[in-house]
């Protein structure tokens, strides 16, 4: 007689193929990591083959743990649709995990997170800080995603605007450029470049720039973070390229200042992003909607 598949089993080796740990499985499942060990061992036993590779404290999928992961996810997925098919109440719940870049989480998202928290308090809610939202949501365990980027058109992917966010070159108030009217392309290259990582969209846009002008960036100085990057800027070390939401209130205050060029604006969008063969269950709808309406500006006004 086969053996059936035991979905307790099942979700938690999904959990530790999402976190690559037993421990953080554990943590995240609410089990003892003694518990998360015996039931993939189980599974493993049950399907006569190793799912992992355990590296010491490194947990990595063999070829059979990542060609069973996806089906292991359509299973949960099934089984989530038809745990709700019968759900008597309308209550908002489960697990749901969010990508957004960092830029996003600091100055768009903070708002939205409490109010979705306060809404829906039986939904557990994991967020991602990712450079390349649009990459992450089609990886395992990605539900949604809130980009900072241009336009996006992948076939895959169901992508929505919310709003248009300005680049800007920007530097101290102290700068040699800051009280410059007029500037090139080549007046900028000749000063070092605060830049964000090549995954970055907005960094993007602004070597893309460049190169039509006819210019190019010499010096740069590459971050993994925009607080420490703005910081930089403020401390005079060369000019930073950030979305004008990051440095409002350094602008408002005088000690950082935009540039005079490019003379026509430049600008990424934030966009909500999903897969489009992913389930869209009721949790993923709820903030999808919430995210419509508070941060589009359009919906706040009408």
């Amino acid at each position: 007689m086969e053996q059936l598949l035991d979905l307790r089993q099942v979700r938690t080796f999904v959990e530790v193929a999402h976190t690559r740990s037993f421990t953080r499985a554990a943590s995240q499942l609410h089990y003892a990591q003694s518990s998360v060990t015996a039931q993939v061992q189980a599974l493993e036993s049950d399907l006569g083959l190793p799912l992992f590779n355990r590296l010491g404290r490194q947990v990595e999928l063999t070829d059979a743990g990542r060609q069973f992961l996806t089906h292991a996810e359509k299973l949960i997925c099934t089984a989530e649709q038809a745990r709700l098919s019968v759900q008597k109440d309308d209550r908002i719940i489960g697990p749901l995990v969010v990508s957004a870049a960092e830029s996003l989480l600091t100055y768009r998202m903070p708002e939205l997170l409490r109010v979705f928290q306060a809404t829906y308090p039986d939904v557990r809610l994991t967020l991602r800080a990712d450079a390349s939202c649009s990459a992450a949501v089609q990886e395992p365990g990605v539900d949604l995603a809130i980009s900072i980027d241009t336009p996006i058109r992948v076939p895959s992917l169901l992508a929505q605007s919310l709003r248009r966010e300005r680049v800007l070159a920007l530097v101290a108030a102290e700068h040699p450029l800051a009280k410059q009217k007029k500037l090139s392309a080549s007046d900028v290259a000749e000063h070092q470049i605060l830049l964000t990582d090549h995954s970055c969209s907005y960094r993007a846009v602004f070597e893309r720039t460049m190169a039509q002008e006819g210019s190019r960036v010499n010096r740069v100085l590459e971050f993994a973070s925009v607080e420490a990057l703005k910081q930089c800027a403020i401390a005079r070390m060369g000019v930073a390229v950030l979305p004008e939401l990051v440095v409002a209130a350094e602008l408002q205050r005088g000690s950082l200042v935009a540039l005079a060029w490019p003379q026509k604006p430049v600008y990424v969008y934030t966009q909500l992003v999903r897969h489009r063969d992913k389930w869209f269950s009721p949790v993923m709808q709820a903030f999808w909607k919430m995210a419509q309406q508070l941060l589009n500006p359009a919906s706040k006004s009408s």
